[in-house]
This record gives structure tokens, sequence and C-alpha cells, in this order.
């Protein structure tokens, strides 16, 4: 498992993205005041951002914009999970099951990096359930292995449990006779 350092979210620029403002005090878990963090927010013992916020805006099954603490507005990628994009099929059916469990409610962030594209890869809950575990099982999405070292090892085995007791029990996106993942269709349609 690939975990960011406390120390990391500074030169990834995640600490003053996601909720400290311009704050650029030493991130080491044990060297953090608790006090000096905003309130909701801490650092886990193993570096990852912990906070809160509520969901305004999803875009589609994997994707999400959230207000912070701070009252601005972040882009956050759900971690483990590659969601059909909004024009393949189950596109707007997962984007709408997303937003029925999450829109404009509060949600836990547990964030570990920003991508490529500058959104922010969390794992999102809400009252305790993991949302993209959630997608799975319904059907709306795929384990994305290519980044499951990233997640806790118990991650790993539900989302990879979840997603073929989904296509077994043929949920979602599994009624379709051959599924096109994302990074598929991405590298054929982009």
């Amino acid at each position: 498992m690939r975990r960011h350092s406390a120390t990391r979210w500074v030169r990834l620029g995640l600490l003053p993205l996601l909720l400290l403002g311009g704050c650029r005090m030493p991130l080491d878990p044990s060297a953090v005041a608790p006090e000096k963090l905003p309130p909701g927010t801490r650092i886990s013992t193993t570096g990852t951002l912990l906070t809160q916020g509520q969901v305004v805006r999803v875009s589609d099954g994997d994707t999400l914009k959230v207000t912070g603490p701070d009252r601005k507005q972040y882009t956050i990628r759900l971690q483990g999970i590659d969601a059909p994009e909004g024009k393949q099929a189950y596109g707007q059916v997962c984007r709408e099951k997303l937003a029925r469990k999450v829109l404009n409610l509060p949600v836990q962030l547990e964030a570990y990096k920003r991508d490529r594209y500058g959104r922010i890869v969390a794992k999102v809950s809400r009252q305790g359930e993991d949302v993209a575990l959630s997608q799975i099982r319904e059907g709306c999405g795929w384990h994305y292995k290519a980044y499951a070292d990233e997640q806790e090892p118990a991650d790993q085995a539900s989302y990879a449990q979840a997603e073929s007791e989904a296509h077994k029990a043929r949920r979602g996106l599994w009624r379709a006779a051959r599924p096109q993942a994302p990074w598929d269709y991405r590298a054929r349609y982009r």
C-alpha cells in the first residue's frame, strides 16, 4: 500500500487547497497540535487528511463537488472506483444513484492525493457508509485495480468482492452483455 506521508501534503499542494487556507505548518501527525487545525479537520496517523464537507454537485458516478469547512468548493474523485462516463451506458444511471446518496448532504472525507487533473482523491463516507463501495455493490463501477495499492488491504478486498458479487448478480452495468470499462472508453473516445 502506497500512502502519502503527512509532509507530502504540503508538496502536493493539498493542505492549502483542502481546508487549511495558506497554512504551511509541519505535517508530521505527531507534530501538529490539534488546536491548529480547522474545526473538524485532523491528520490521521498514516498522514491522510480527515475532514468533512457538504456535497453540492455530482458530476458522474465517481466525482463530486464538495464545499469544505472553509466554504470553498473542491472537486473530489472517489478513491478505489471507476464509474461509467456520462455518455457511456449506465453513466447517467450511476450518476443519479450517487446523487441520491450524497447530494446536498454532509460527508466525511479521507483525502489521499491530488490526481493529474487536479481533483482530490478521497475515500468518502456518508453516515459511516463507504460511498464508493456502495456504488460498486450496486453495479455502478469497477474496483479501480490500477490504484488498488493506494487502498487499505481491507478496502481492496471489500471492493474486489463487491465487484464480483455485483457481476454475478448482474446488477447495474453488469446487466450488459459486455460492459465497457471506463478506462477503455476514455482511451477510445478522448
